[in-house]
């Protein structure tokens, strides 16, 4: 399944002959990683603290800047609990990739701002087809050192050098693995 880059293509930074061969989203939906297990288990350990200093705090009497600092402290606890899941699903929902006859592009529109990540396909050290146990696949572009992909922005945020969850990813990393030969054959022949 392919999705539609949004029609106002004017964020779209193109250069000179280059045009658009395939373009697709991640797979949407919610998406729960063993990572995820840290920063849940920390949001509750932090809840856990909060509640017991503010609340049952022996000598305190309860104030409004107690129930305000309770507040926070579930704030960041939910966000760490299940908000983490919520914007990796935002972020994903606006997300587009792109491959064109030069590079691959990762485009995130985020906050009424578009953020545009190029690999020049001649320039890629390597493309790697990762196959995740669900049976999801994942084109890994290593041209440069990644971030973490599972940062507190949760997946996909704005560090991405890999196309995540793509259909029919054997199909589009051969057309990705044919593209680069023959930009860096065109290249050293030049």
């Amino acid at each position: 399944m392919s999705y539609s880059v949004p029609v106002n293509n004017q964020h779209l930074k193109l250069l000179p002959n280059e045009e658009i061969l395939w373009q697709g989203q991640p797979v949407q939906g919610f998406k729960f990683y063993p990572v995820d297990l840290a920063p849940i288990v920390f949001g509750g350990l932090w809840l856990y603290f909060g509640i017991t200093q503010v609340i049952f705090a022996d000598g305190k009497q309860s104030t409004s800047a107690n129930w305000i600092i309770l507040g926070l402290f579930v704030s960041f606890a939910s966000y760490m609990g299940i908000g983490r899941l919520f914007l990796g699903r935002y972020l994903r929902r606006h997300t587009y990739y792109m491959l064109t006859n030069r590079r691959a592009l990762i485009h995130i529109h985020w906050l009424k701002r578009d953020y545009q990540h190029s690999h020049h396909l001649a320039r890629i050290d390597s493309v790697v087809l990762d196959r995740l146990p669900n049976g999801q696949q994942s084109i890994i572009f290593n041209d440069k050192p990644a971030l973490p992909q599972y940062l507190f922005l949760g997946v996909n945020s704005g560090f991405s050098t890999f196309f995540e969850g793509v259909p029919n990813a054997e199909a589009l990393y051969q057309q990705i693995l044919d593209l680069q030969a023959s930009l860096q054959s065109n290249q050293s022949g030049s």
